[in-house]
C-alpha cells in the first residue's frame, strides 16, 4: 500500500484499539457500558469501518494503476499475447457474456526501439488497437489512473527557486528563493456511445464483427482522450517560445531568410530549457498541416529537417526530437499556435475507473438487437507551463 493508504490503516488500528480498551473495561468491571462509553465505542467502530474502506479503494486504485504500467512495460515481451487470441477471447465473451458484464481491457505499450518493433506510442490490444496511432499524444503525456473520479487538486508550479547570483562568504545570509506553486483541479467528464448491431449480424457475418465494433470503440475512445489532452496542452502551455515575422503567417517563411524557415524550429527548441529537453518525453507536437509545412522543409545545406523514422513503429525526427501529430493543434493563419515543443510529462491526463466496454441482449430485447457501449471518464491538466512552449503566428 501507498503512504496514504497505511496512514489510514494505522488510523484504523489505533481506533480498534481504543474500542477495545472501553469494551475491555466494561468486562473487567464487571458492568454494562455507559451510554456515553457506547457511544463513543459506536463511534470508533463505524469511523473504522469507514477508513478500511477508503483504504481500500485507494489501494485497488493503485493497484489498477501498476497493472496498466506493467503492461506498457511487458508488451514489448509479448505480454499481450497473439491478436487471434484476443479476437478469439472477446468474440467468446460478446457472444456468451451476461447483461452488464464487462470485457477487461489493457493498455499496452512498447518503449521506442532502435532495433525492432513498435515504437513507443504504439498500442496492442481489443479496444486499443488503433487508440493511440490516432492519439498520438497519450505516448508522451504523463498517463495516471484513479479508482474514483473525485476532483484531485494537483500542484501546479509557475516560478522555480533559483540560487542567488552572487557567491557566498562564510556567514553570509542566504537569500530566499521560493518557487511559486498553486494548485489546479484536476477533474474528470464521462464521454462514450453505444452500438446496436441486429442479432442476425452476430450470428451470420462471416467477418468479425465484434473485433470491428471495438477497434472502431478504441480509436473513438482514443481520440477523445487525446482531444482532452491536448486542450489542456493550448490552454496551459501559453508561453510563446518563438514568433514567426511579421507577415508570415501561413508557413515559416523562407528558407533562405535569416531568422525564418528552420531557423524558427531551432529557436523554438533552445527557447526550452536543457534539462526539459533532456527528457525521455520532450518532442515536437504540430497539427496535420503544420506538419505538412516542415516535412518540405530543407536547411542552409539542403538536407531535410523532417527525419523520416528507420524502423517500422518509431517516430519521425525533428532536430533530432521526436515530433507527434495533435489533431486539434492550430494549423498556420492568422495569430494561431501550430507548433508545440518541450517536455510532455508536465501534462497529466487521468483516466477514472478504467475503460469499460459492456454488452446487452436485454437493453434491445424489443428490437432482436445486442446493444455494446464504450464510456471513458477523462480529464487532463498542464502542471508546469514552463516546461512545452509555443511556435507563434503574428496577428498581421
Amino acid at each position: 500500500m501507498s503512504s496514504i493508504a497505511d496512514q489510514l490503516m494505522e488510523r484504523r488500528a489505533a481506533l480498534i484499539n481504543k474500542a477495545q480498551e472501553i469494551a475491555q473495561r466494561g468486562v473487567t468491571e464487571g458492568r454494562n457500558l455507559t451510554v456515553e462509553e457506547q457511544t463513543s465505542f459506536d463511534e470508533m467502530i463505524a469511523e473504522a469501518e469507514t477508513i478500511h474502506a477508503r483504504a481500500k479503494a485507494i489501494h485497488d486504485g493503485e493497484q489498477r494503476g501498476r497493472e496498466l504500467e506493467e503492461s506498457f512495460r511487458t508488451a514489448g515481451a509479448g505480454g499481450g499475447g497473439s491478436s487471434e487470441a484476443r479476437d478469439g477471447a472477446f468474440g467468446k465473451w460478446a457472444r456468451e457474456a451476461r447483461a452488464g458484464d464487462s470485457y477487461d481491457v489493457a493498455i499496452e505499450s512498447r518503449d521506442m526501439s532502435g532495433t525492432g518493433g513498435l515504437g513507443k506510442s504504439a498500442v496492442s490490444s481489443t479496444l486499443w488497437e488503433y487508440a493511440v496511432a490516432a492519439s498520438e499524444i497519450l505516448g508522451y503525456a504523463q498517463l495516471i489512473t484513479t479508482a474514483d473520479g473525485n476532483t484531485i487538486p494537483m500542484p501546479k508550479a509557475t516560478v522555480h527557486a533559483d540560487l542567488d547570483g552572487a557567491d557566498l562568504a562564510p556567514n553570509d545570509p542566504i537569500v530566499e528563493s521560493d518557487s511559486t506553486l498553486t494548485t489546479v483541479d484536476l477533474a474528470v467528464t464521462k464521454r462514450g456511445f453505444k452500438t446496436e448491431v441486429p442479432n442476425e449480424l452476430l450470428q451470420d457475418a462471416t467477418f468479425d464483427v465484434e473485433g470491428y465494433i471495438a477497434r472502431n470503440a478504441g480509436r473513438r475512445l482514443g481520440q477523445n482522450v487525446a482531444a482532452a489532452a491536448e486542450a489542456a496542452a493550448i490552454a496551459g502551455f501559453t508561453t510563446a517560445g518563438v514568433t514567426t515575422p511579421a507577415g508570415v503567417l501561413t508557413n515559416l517563411g523562407t528558407q533562405s531568410t535569416a531568422g525564418q524557415g528552420s531557423d524558427l524550429l531551432v529557436d523554438l527548441f533552445h527557447s526550452v530549457l536543457a534539462p526539459y529537453r533532456a527528457s525521455s518525453n520532450c518532442a515536437f507536437g504540430m497539427s496535420d498541416l503544420a506538419a505538412a509545412v516542415v516535412r518540405k522543409l530543407k536547411t542552409s545545406t539542403g538536407e531535410p529537417v523532417w527525419q523520416p523514422s528507420l524502423v517500422a513503429g518509431d517516430p519521425d525526427l525533428v532536430l533530432g526530437k521526436p515530433v507527434f501529430i495533435g489533431t486539434t493543434f492550430d494549423s498556420f493563419a492568422a495569430s494561431k499556435k501550430p507548433i508545440y515543443f518541450g517536455d510532455w510529462s508536465a501534462l497529466v491526463v487521468r483516466i477514472a475507473g478504467g475503460l469499460r466496454f459492456e454488452r446487452s441482449a436485454e437493453a434491445g430485447f424489443g428490437n432482436d438487437q445486442t446493444v455494446f457501449r464504450a464510456i471513458v471518464r477523462r480529464g487532463a491538466v498542464a502542471l508546469d507551463p514552463n516546461a512545452v512552449k509555443h511556435l507563434a503566428t503574428p496577428a498581421s
